[in-house]
């Protein structure tokens, strides 16, 4: 009986220690398993010219789309900006 109650307070006791004894997935890519840290991996140089070459025109297009809606909305009559009744 006591024999039993042992192992049983024991593996209670590792199901409590097991997620204190893993490490988070994120830390699994910069180490080793032994322990030892990685290298630091390479960086493209054409990286930020491709952020250019997909933002620019997306702003770009954005503000086109934007300027054709604002005047379909004045040509319509939907809105009209009233420039009489600023407040300054």
């Amino acid at each position: 009986m006591m024999n039993f109650l042992k192992t049983e307070i024991l593996q209670l006791l590792q199901r409590f220690q097991r997620p204190f004894r893993r490490r988070p997935k994120d830390v699994s890519k910069s180490y080793y398993k032994c322990g030892g840290l990685k290298p630091k991996p390479e960086q493209d140089p054409m990286s930020v010219v491709l952020i250019l070459v997909n933002v620019v025109p997306g702003i770009l297009l954005g503000t086109y789309a934007g300027k054709k809606l604002a005047y379909y909305l004045e040509v319509c009559e939907l809105f009209m900006p009233d420039l009489l009744d600023e407040d300054d």
